[in-house]
């Protein structure tokens, strides 16, 4: 029971913490609380507070200096892949900032997925491309939940690419789909991603047309783009 409490006061502290870090609260280089202040000020005991700065150092967040607290590392050293990260990000930026800095990365990197995919031209993963997209379909009707399938679709593409240092890159789609979604289902007018412009990628990725599946993903992202750059809904929230 004890150890259960300690977890969740870790969990609490990291958490807290964390949300105050992305937030800038503590911004690069400043020094955080010491683990006495930390246990004060949360009543923890220095075990959870050890714990929770341990979990923040993993993350990139911060830098330990025995007896002397921990450093807020510069923010090139925060993994934002990590969905905790994303996840404090997500709660301290601003709404049209912080999806437009998610597609711009997607964009960076789906369309060569893409292509990759397409010249692999992998029977399994491309079904499971294939069976993510019916996915997509069945929850345009009500049967299933838009944001998993069009991730399972994106992260398929991913995986279908046969490179492995593509996969990580999973964490940041599926948050950006979690977060995003609703807001561009609404900007589009439909409950699930666009069937037509993701059976465009498909269709090309099954075709093994690399050049084409490039472009079919880079034509889909950019509209969402452009859509959330010029949305009125998101004006005040930018």
């Amino acid at each position: 029971m004890a150890g259960n409490q300690t977890s969740s006061v870790t969990d609490e502290i990291t958490n807290i913490l964390g949300r105050e870090i992305l937030g800038g609260l503590f911004p690069p280089g400043a020094t955080l609380l010491g683990e006495e202040e930390v246990c004060v000020r949360f009543g923890a005991s220095r075990s959870a507070a050890r714990e929770a700065v341990k979990i923040l150092s993993a993350k990139g967040l911060l830098l330990t200096r025995p007896r002397r607290g921990s450093r807020i590392r510069p923010m090139k050293d925060w993994n934002f892949l990590d969905p905790s990260v994303l996840g404090w990000l997500r709660e301290s930026a601003t709404p049209r900032h912080f999806i437009i800095e998610l597609l711009e990365v997607r964009l960076a990197f789906e369309c060569e997925a893409a292509a990759l995919a397409a010249s692999r031209n992998d029977t399994n993963e491309i079904a499971a491309i294939r069976e993510a997209f019916e996915a997509m379909r069945a929850a345009s009707s009500g049967q299933g939940d838009p944001v998993s399938s069009d991730a399972a679709f994106h992260e398929a593409v991913l995986a279908a690419t046969g490179n492995r240092f593509f996969l990580p890159l999973s964490a940041l789609i599926h948050t950006a789909l979690q977060y995003s979604v609703p807001t561009t289902n609404a900007l589009f007018g439909h409950p699930v991603g666009d069937l037509h412009a993701h059976g465009k990628v498909l269709r090309a990725i099954e075709a093994g047309d690399a050049a084409m599946a490039r472009q079919a993903m880079h034509e889909m992202l950019s509209e969402v783009l452009a859509r959330v750059r010029s949305a009125v809904e998101l004006m005040g929230a930018s």
